[in-house]
């Protein structure tokens, strides 16, 4: 896909390249060429619209300063202080039209852990490819920027004060994102978080202003989630995550229960019927609302409480298979995660099992979930015995996010594996793409062949759901079920997909 220049975009590098010394110092020579090769005519011609053209190039170009800013290098776009130079150029003009600028930023989500996977090559190409359908997209009068990590564009002539179009307008832009991005033979889908900021938005004037805005309420969407978008407000002005000492913050936050597990559930393919739930860790901070956990974790395993938060999430997660118990609800199992410095704990097997018993919960029903790079990678015994004695206790174990490592044969028979998850990525998208279809066919032949259970992450659609149904998909888990929910939430959702066959006093939800 090639990107789009806007007509006036490029004809203001026109009037740059024109006017550069040495372009100017061969026009002499450029007119005395045409005048042999053509005539008189071509000298007159030269002689008068040259002139005009240069005039009417230098106004065009003195009225948009932002023009002689750089550029980057690898996508072409304005940087930070062309965009804030663009804004501050346009801002009159759209105040005569009673209109207003808006500012949009954007990051790529996941991006370093893309180009782990996939290497250089292909990050380049997704932010080189990223910024050509953004323009695409836009209108003639807007602009883009490259602002690392991700992007901004200006908007020209928004009306004031309508936040809902902005959104709008975000989820327009989220849906250039619905074509794959390919390197080679390579093919991966993405997501993108923004950040709105218009000037309604933002108390002081000027394009500095408000571009900080933009990339402020974007920093907050990232660390909300894949595809969340949020707007700005003067309130997130204040927040800075540096002014405090982060493993102090984490650790304050697991001992007050700020950090705690909200639930997913998984259903067998097209059925209401629930298999289990997976426990997720969510961060509710008293300033900037429920964080996500790709915006914690890797501070968690810096500051070393790793540990504590899988005591923390497993805990809860028993505590929240009671409690369905207790209502009549029929949940087989629930789903906890843990990293590779858990596994790396010698001792993790008699704690997971003294809290089993503690909990009066059968060993069946939790489901050990080990990351699928941490099975390809390791090579170290303690983690193999850990999985190996948790097997022996009794507990499930699942290969999560398959289809993205390298994991072998003996890897899956050697740690017992039960059942693979097969990643989000591959599951994207399936029902439209061949590409996507095959391979997700592929993984569960295997998974057939190996006589494991296979469960699909990450499914947002109803077509995605058919899709798997065909190919004989056993289970899925996703925003197309629901999403992540706290646990009074649950026993709500229960009562309404799959009640319980006990007759007892429906749960009222308080409003």
């Amino acid at each position: 896909m090639t990107g789009k220049m806007p007509t006036g975009y490029m004809l203001l590098k026109l009037g740059r390249i024109i006017k550069r010394p040495y372009v100017l110092a061969c026009l002499p020579v450029s007119s005395l060429l045409a005048y042999w090769a053509f005539g008189e005519i071509a000298l007159i011609i030269i002689a008068i619209l040259l002139p005009l053209a240069l005039i009417a190039l230098g106004q065009m170009g003195s009225s948009a300063v932002w023009l002689n800013s750089e550029t980057d290098e690898l996508t072409g776009s304005l940087l930070r202080d062309g965009l804030i130079a663009w804004v501050d150029n346009a801002a009159p003009q759209a105040a005569k039209a009673d209109r207003e600028i808006a500012v949009i930023s954007l990051v790529i989500d996941d991006l370093d852990n893309l180009e782990n996977r996939f290497g250089r090559a292909m990050r380049d190409t997704v932010v080189e490819e990223t910024a050509n359908r953004i323009r695409g997209f836009l209108r003639e009068e807007d602009v883009i920027a490259r602002i690392n990590p991700g992007f901004a564009i200006g908007l020209k002539n928004v009306r004031a004060p309508e936040t809902e179009i902005l959104l709008q307008l975000a989820r327009r832009l989220q849906s250039i994102f619905d074509e794959p991005f390919c390197e080679g033979p390579t093919r991966t889908y993405c997501s993108m978080s923004l950040g709105l900021a218009s000037e309604c938005h933002v108390k002081g004037k000027g394009g500095a202003n408000l571009v900080a805005g933009a990339q402020r309420a974007c920093e907050l969407a990232a660390v909300s989630g894949p595809g969340s978008v949020r707007v700005y407000s003067e309130g997130l002005s204040g927040i800075r995550a540096s002014d405090v000492d982060t493993a102090r913050e984490l650790s304050g936050a697991l001992e007050t229960g700020e950090i705690f597990a909200w639930f997913q559930p998984q259903l067998k393919t097209g059925t209401n019927v629930v298999t289990g739930f997976e426990a997720l860790a969510r961060w509710h901070h008293p300033e900037r609302g429920v964080i996500a956990p790709g915006a914690f974790l890797e501070d968690i395993e810096k500051a070393g409480l790793s540990q504590r938060l899988a005591e923390v999430i497993l805990k809860q997660s028993l505590t929240a298979l009671t409690a369905w118990d207790a209502a009549g609800f029929d949940v087989p199992s629930i789903s906890v995660n843990f990293s590779s410095e858990e596994l790396r704990n010698p001792r993790l097997p008699d704690y997971v099992r003294w809290e089993l018993d503690r909990h009066n919960i059968d060993p069946q029903r939790l489901v050990v979930e080990v990351l699928e790079s941490v099975v390809a990678a390791t090579s170290e015994d303690i983690i193999s015995r850990t999985l190996n004695a948790l097997s022996q206790i009794g507990c499930r174990i699942d290969l999560d996010d398959f289809g993205t490592g390298y994991t072998s044969f003996i890897n899956i028979r050697r740690f017992n594996v039960g059942r693979i998850k097969i990643d989000r990525s591959l599951v994207s998208h399936l029902d439209r793409d061949d590409a996507q279809n095959r391979m997700v066919s592929a993984l569960l032949a295997f998974s057939r062949e190996l006589k494991i259970d296979a469960l699909a992450e990450g499914v947002e659609t109803k077509e995605e759901v058919e899709a798997l149904k065909l190919l004989n998909c056993q289970e899925i888990q996703g925003y197309v079920a629901a999403r992540p929910m706290p646990l009074g939430e649950t026993l709500l959702w229960l009562e309404e997909v799959a009640p319980p066959t006990s007759t007892r006093p429906k749960l009222r939800s308080v409003k």
